[in-house]
């Protein structure tokens, strides 16, 4: 999976490189019947050719894409070379589909400086997740991430009840029958209720501590039975309460492997965000930022904190390099940046600059979200800070 540290060694490995770079974006979705065969190849050649590559890298770079690139459900395929590819040849493959590659036909491809912005975007736009399994007497965690499912260490701790097992055999009834009451059976379960307590209790500690070595804030998701994700939620802090994004039903093998659980967990994942998605559109109509040049104006204040974009991202902006003095148009671009050479750019290769020059959070809206943010908000639109 690429992480967090994944994306900065890229970010020191690639983007230092000098160029001339091949930056290489392509659909390698197995599902899809125009990637049988690893045709994607064959999009990814006619494309270097367009681009004038010789024969001899495009060739070298073609067999390699033809080698398996070791994640057999991935959608994009990531790839940075220089003109020799035998001596720098980078590739990533990742889950998730890229909306720029989509709107590429299943593949970009730039030559020159590298071209990060489409997979940091990607990055950016995806929150983290854990989800928690919960079980009588161990928990099993698992980080939700760029589409993927990654188990982490279990939080295990066996009931051991040798020590009170006289008070449930001698409650009151039959012999031979198991005992319905009486204040031997009521002691037992009132130590099993509260060494549950305790576990739940030592669970939640954890769990500060692993959500603080993630970085971030991730949200949680629940899984378990309704009352053991009841009775675990109950003593939970308040500022952990409010990350709980979702409760799941226990699987039917709570034991089963973490891929296992990858349809149940997507699913979810999709309600939670296209939920979220219009929530946070209802709140930017109520008190946020919206129109394209309206947004921009904010963000070039630094008064943006939350941006919020479509998923087909097609707008252009002019700016003075690295995102400064963005605007609408080439004039305003001048008057914010008297004397400076302005550039027109689409907005989602600047927009990883912009992101880092205002330390904005980004927020992408996909179906009919992203439709009612193009409609509506005239494709962009934002939280302030003031």
């Amino acid at each position: 999976m690429i992480g967090t540290d994944r994306i900065r060694a890229l970010q020191t490995e690639v983007a230092t490189h000098p160029a001339p770079v091949l930056s290489l974006y392509l659909n390698v979705n197995p599902a899809r019947p125009e990637n049988a065969r690893k045709a994607y190849a064959l999009r990814a050649r006619a494309a270097m050719e367009r681009l004038g590559l010789d024969k001899h890298t495009t060739r070298q770079i073609v067999a390699k894409l033809r080698q398996d690139h070791g994640m057999p459900d991935a959608r994009t395929l990531v790839v940075f070379a220089g003109d020799e590819p035998r001596t720098f040849f980078e590739s990533y493959a990742i889950r998730p589909e890229i909306a720029l590659v989509e709107a590429g036909d299943g593949v970009v491809a730039r030559w020159g400086e590298p071209y990060l912005a489409p997979l940091l975007l990607t990055v950016q736009e995806h929150q983290r997740y854990l989800a928690l399994l919960l079980a009588s007497d161990h928990v099993r965690l698992f980080e939700l991430y760029l589409d993927e499912v990654a188990e982490l260490d279990a939080f295990v701790q066996p009931l051991d009840d040798s020590g009170w097992r006289p008070l449930r055999e001698h409650a009151t009834g039959a012999p031979g029958v198991p005992a319905r009451g009486g204040s031997g059976k009521d002691l037992y379960d009132k130590r099993v209720a509260d060494w549950r307590r305790r576990f739940h209790l030592d669970v939640a500690q954890h769990l500060d501590r692993t959500l603080e070595a993630l970085g971030g804030a991730p949200r949680l998701i629940l899984m378990g039975q309704g009352s053991e994700v009841n009775a675990f939620e109950g003593v939970l802090p308040p500022a952990l309460q409010a990350r709980v994004v979702d409760r799941l039903p226990a699987p039917a093998n709570a034991d089963a492997p973490a891929s296992e659980f990858e349809p149940l967990f997507e699913a979810a994942l999709q309600t939670i965000e296209r939920t979220a998605e219009q929530a946070l559109l209802d709140r930017i109509q109520e008190q946020g930022v919206w129109g394209f040049g309206s947004t921009l104006e904010a963000i070039r204040e630094g008064r943006i904190h939350l941006l919020v974009v479509p998923w087909r991202m097609r707008a252009t902006v002019f700016h003075a390099g690295d995102g400064r003095a963005v605007a609408p148009s080439h004039a305003e671009a001048e008057r914010h940046a008297p004397g400076e050479a302005i550039q027109e750019t689409a907005l989602s290769d600047v927009l990883p600059a912009l992101i880092a020059r205002h330390n904005m959070q980004l927020a992408v809206m996909h179906g009919d979200n992203e439709t009612r943010l193009v409609e509506d908000f005239d494709g962009l639109a934002g939280l302030a800070r003031w």
